[in-house]
């Protein structure tokens, strides 16, 4: 016999006396202490029903003790409030307090009231011996027959408490038959009663009925002795049922796992191989960990065996990938529609128009009036071309290097001129308002468009690239606001009305956290091969009293201007931190939370990680499960604090994602330096996906880049099931959009999480 199947018998052996010997020893010792278990917990059940029953009795004495210590009581026990039955008893009295029995008696022991609902054997046999009742604190527990009863018996009083009793006021409540079901299911058990005359000699039993079933009674003894009433519980067998099958699996595992041990055994035996994988293992670790995709992996060739292909394989997907990053990070400056530089792109040239020349740089920031009726209306298709056709009559106008132009998003394009005067300035954007004025021919359709311009200037409206961008983004809102297709400048606004309007809301904003105006909405985030909810995106919204909804595009550039963003960004990671301790407390443990953080917050780190530090102390919250989102676009201008910042994050054991990835050149550079973990791709990637063989192949290409680098992705904006299908086929990524939930409130999250509780109950019950 061969040395590797004698090995093999070895091994297969081995683990055959090891199964028998966990089946037949290790099993039942794991299991002896399930019945323990069981019982104890039936024993927990009794005391929920004691203590149910005990609140029964105290909601008793608390509903006689209003009834007796009443003036119209107390007048009527005395016989001066004739009319007190006809106008406070009738039968609605007992079936809402869900009393049995009602009687006043003097103290002459006249019996003046006498009131019962249902039962009327028992409420004749049972007279005398209520009558005879002291009043007293404590209830009396009284059966008869099949029937067992709650007596409060308390002295009738004036309603200030002070002065002579007049009589008693006895109130019975039935705690049998019906009772009992309804408690219950109450306490979701299988509960019976039954009353029995004579004595009980235990209080609580427990016995086992089969393998499944676990039978428990306990004894409600009554005032007398001689009546007693005797509740069963039927419950199964939840602990031993539980480890049972958990062994069961547990078995199941351990036969894979010892096959797999076994498998591995035998290629550790084939030490070239080994030794050969392992190098290629290390090489790829190397290229992982330093993110450098222009690396190749070696090997020895040995006659062109499987390892020799797995070598070229490797480097032809490393080939592949590093091909893919190059085109990705080449189209990440331009726009896919227009061909025009994007957003990034343009933050290049303005660093390029800055440095090459001392002279002021002019923003003319374009959003198109009317092309939401022109895409509603014809479809997107001929919105994109649209857009394209504004692109090139916008690109006509570019005269030279010192002008760049850029689509920015959207209907929204940007301008950028080195200028020596206002009147030029002027000419030009005028020229071009008229330009983009004229008609359009889309598929012998004509149409036409007009456009909102707001202008500002570096350096004199601000002194970064995002600061004289707000400027022009609200000047071309006032040129909206003052009936479009006009140009408005940012240095104009100083005395303009509507302006003022912004410095208000800025006004109001201060006060907008004390006043209770700011709330979270909260948008799920999806596995996307489990469509199990894992997270959620905490959302600011803010209610304005007289304004109503404000957007918060709106709203937080203000805030970040007005410099109190800082105290608002702290009140939403406290107010989400809070909100999903509570989920946590509710058993979904598993639901995380992301946060987004703006510039300030980021340049202001010190306070930041501090008030983190607090919270997440405060709440017991576990860092792992919070996520802090940094916008791309803040990347290139932050970049040294931004690293900072993120690695500062990662030492607490928070995760760092980057939102809105994809349309920026830069984080593609840069993501082997950011101490990031989280990646999510924009919106943009996912909206003609699968539709457009371009967009899905791009989408596909840059999934293989960032799943080959280590990143964990999420993409936003998935809005359809073909969308859905197409991530979970060729990526691992989660999921997050309006196809699996709009942002909501925390309620409708509880109630998403509860559902999916269940769901998973009721499979594995099925599974079971």
């Amino acid at each position: 016999m061969k040395l590797q199947k004698q090995t093999l018998w070895v091994i297969g052996g081995s683990m055959f006396l090891f199964l028998i010997l966990l089946t037949t020893f290790i099993r039942p010792m794991l299991l002896a202490d399930a019945l323990a278990m069981d019982e104890e917990s039936m024993l927990r059940d009794m005391d929920r029903i004691s203590n149910a029953i005990r609140l029964e009795q105290e909601l008793l004495t608390s509903l006689n003790q209003d009834w007796a210590q009443w003036d119209e009581t107390y007048d009527f026990v005395r016989g001066e409030n004739p009319e007190f039955t006809p106008a406070n008893i009738d039968e609605n009295t007992f079936m809402n307090n869900r009393i049995w029995r009602m009687m006043a008696i003097n103290n002459e022991g006249e019996l003046l009231l006498d009131r019962s609902y249902g039962l009327t054997k028992e409420a004749a046999l049972l007279t005398e011996q209520f009558s005879g009742l002291a009043p007293s604190l404590n209830n009396y527990l009284i059966g008869m027959n099949d029937s067992f009863f709650i007596v409060s018996v308390q002295r009738v009083l004036p309603t200030s408490g002070v002065g002579q009793s007049a009589g008693k006021l006895i109130i019975a409540r039935d705690i049998s038959s019906n009772y009992v079901k309804r408690l219950g299911y109450d306490l979701s058990l299988e509960l019976d009663a039954t009353v029995i005359n004579g004595s009980i000699e235990q209080n609580r039993a427990v016995r086992t009925v089969s393998e499944d079933r676990l039978e428990g009674q306990m004894a409600v003894r009554g005032s007398e002795r001689n009546v007693n009433m005797l509740l069963t519980i039927d419950k199964p067998r939840s602990y031993y049922l539980s480890k049972r099958d958990v062994i069961t699996k547990f078995v199941m595992s351990l036969v894979v796992l010892m096959t797999v041990i076994a498998v591995v055994l035998f290629i550790m035996l084939d030490r070239l191989m080994i030794s050969r994988v392992t190098s290629l293992s290390k090489q790829l670790n190397q290229i992982r960990s330093k993110r450098d995709i222009s690396a190749r992996v070696q090997w020895k060739n040995h006659n062109g065996d499987e390892i020799h292909a797995l070598g070229k394989s490797i480097n032809g997907m490393l080939d592949s990938a590093e091909q893919s990053h190059s085109e990705i990070s080449n189209m990440a400056r331009h726009d896919q529609l227009t061909g025009m530089l994007n957003r990034y792109g343009i933050i290049d040239e303005f660093q390029r128009l800055k440095d090459s020349a001392d002279t002021n740089i002019a923003f003319l920031f374009f959003d198109l009036d009317g092309f939401k009726r022109i895409n509603d209306s014809l479809g997107h298709k001929m919105g994109d071309a649209l857009l394209k056709k504004v692109a090139d009559r916008l690109s006509h106008f570019k005269s030279s290097e010192s002008e760049v132009i850029a689509r920015m998003g959207g209907d929204e394009f940007l301008m950028l001129m080195q200028t020596s005067g206002p009147d030029y300035l002027e000419e030009r954007a005028n020229e071009m308002i008229r330009e983009l004025k004229q008609n359009y021919i889309l598929n012998e359709i004509k149409t036409f468009v007009t456009s909102s311009v707001g202008v500002a200037n570096y350096p004199e409206d601000g002194a970064t690239f995002d600061e004289v961008l707000q400027a022009a983004d609200i000047a071309m809102y006032e040129a909206k606001r003052k009936g479009k297709n006009q140009l408005v400048h940012y240095h104009d606004l100083a005395g303009d009305l509507d302006y003022k309007n912004i410095l208000m809301l800025e006004n109001d904003l201060k006060f907008a956290l004390k006043n209770n105006e700011l709330y979270l909405d909260y948008q799920p985030v999806y596995t996307g091969s489990k469509n199990r909810m894992i997270g959620v995106e905490a959302l600011i919204r803010w209610d304005h009293p007289v304004k109503g909804r404000i957007p918060p595009n709106i709203f937080i550039p203000i805030a970040e201007n007005g410099n109190f963003i800082s105290d608002i960004g702290e009140w939403v990671l406290e107010q989400s931190i809070d909100q999903t301790a509570k989920w946590h407390r509710s058993g979904h443990t598993h639901v995380g939370v992301a946060v987004n953080v703006s510039k300030m917050q980021m340049k202001n780190k010190e306070r930041f990680l501090k008030k983190l530090d607090d919270l997440l102390e405060k709440y017991q919250f576990p860092p792992e499960q919070l996520q802090i989102e940094i916008t791309e676009s803040d990347i290139f201008f932050f970049d040294g604090e931004i690293v900072e910042f993120a690695a500062e994050l990662r030492k607490k054991n928070v995760r760092v994602a980057l939102d809105d990835f994809g349309v920026g050149t830069s984080t593609l550079f840069n993501l082997r330096n950011m101490p990031v973990n989280v990646v999510k791709i924009d919106r943009s990637f996912i909206t003609h996906v699968p539709s457009e063989e371009f967009d899905s192949k791009l989408l596909k290409g840059l999934y293989q880049v960032l799943e080959g680098i280590g990143m964990h992705i999420i993409t936003e904006g998935v809005e359809t099931a073909e969308q859905a299908a197409f991530i979970k086929g060729n990526s691992s990524s989660d999921i997050q959009g309006f196809y699996f939930g709009r942002p909501m409130k925390p309620e409708q999250v509880a109630l998403l999480l509860e559902q999916e509780a269940a769901w998973r109950e009721a499979a594995a019950d099925f599974r079971g």
